[in-house]
């Protein structure tokens, strides 16, 4: 099993990083895990600028041979035992990596949402992109779990 999270990130929150390197840890003996992180150093005041800019930047990262899954909040809701099942059916059936992509606060072009398989959402809530990444993470993680029959989720 590999996924790949791409995502956008403008500053560090330690809080957030060491939580989501503990994940990472528990998921790397689990599966193999890559993290992108992308930076807009052009931010701009203007949305649509931000939109097209970041999404060229995702779209230079992806791979047609990979499932490429946007996280979005218009996406599809999964609870855990589903979002399981989703991932390992990929796993059984192709050997492509699975890359998630936590875009930026104004969301995606119409270029970038041709090139991805799925949309997933999180919850009806939105969080910060930070958040939403360590909320992944630990949604993988805990997938992972599942699928390998490991003690961590309760039913």
């Amino acid at each position: 099993m590999n996924f790949k999270i791409i995502y956008i990130s403008s500053e560090k929150n330690s809080n957030i990083e060491i939580l989501v390197n503990n994940y990472i840890k528990k998921i790397k003996h689990l599966a193999e895990i890559d993290l992108f992180k992308i930076q807009n150093k052009n931010k701009s005041k203007k949305k649509n600028f931000n939109i097209d800019y970041e999404s060229k930047l995702i779209i230079n990262q992806l791979s047609k041979n990979d499932i490429n899954i946007l996280i979005d909040e218009k996406g599809d809701e999964y609870e855990t035992i589903k979002f399981s099942s989703f991932i390992q059916k990929k796993f059984l059936y192709t050997s492509k990596k699975i890359v998630f992509i936590v875009g930026g606060a104004y969301g995606f072009n119409e270029e970038l949402n041709k090139t991805i398989e799925k949309k997933i959402s999180l919850s009806k809530f939105t969080y910060t992109h930070d958040m939403a990444r360590l909320l992944l993470i630990e949604q993988i993680y805990r997938a992972l779990t599942i699928i390998k029959n490991i003690p961590y989720h309760n039913q």
